[in-house]
């Protein structure tokens, strides 16, 4: 056994960078999947706060036909129209989000 306890050996600084490196390897994808959501919510957010303000307008016939389709953020949107369940139309912006799956949001006019 040693007598001199003055400090790590270089063993003892390897085996604690291995484990901090495995534990860091661990959480990296649950962090990047967590940042990829909170983008996606934001995303959806503002999608549906774009599709109350299209609903509001209350006619598709207002907006020329370049404000149908725009791209924010790298995100490209597309507002769309269809008749809802009880036989009033619905104003939808549909898009691919961050995440990559696509997501379509409505809200009916008034």
């Amino acid at each position: 056994m040693l007598q001199n306890n003055k400090g790590y050996l270089l063993i003892e600084a390897i085996f604690s960078l291995l484990l901090i490196s495995v534990v860091f390897s661990i959480c990296l994808p649950f962090i990047y999947i967590s940042y990829q959501e909170q983008r996606t919510s934001e995303q959806l957010l503002y999608a549906m706060t774009e599709a109350d303000h299209a609903a509001g307008m209350r006619s598709m016939s207002q907006l020329m036909p370049d404000e149908r389709h725009w791209i924010d953020n790298g995100i490209e949107y597309q507002l769309l129209t269809r008749k809802g369940v009880t036989d009033e139309y619905e104003i939808c912006i549909s898009f691919r989000a961050s995440n990559q799956k696509e997501y379509t949001t409505c809200a009916s006019s008034f």
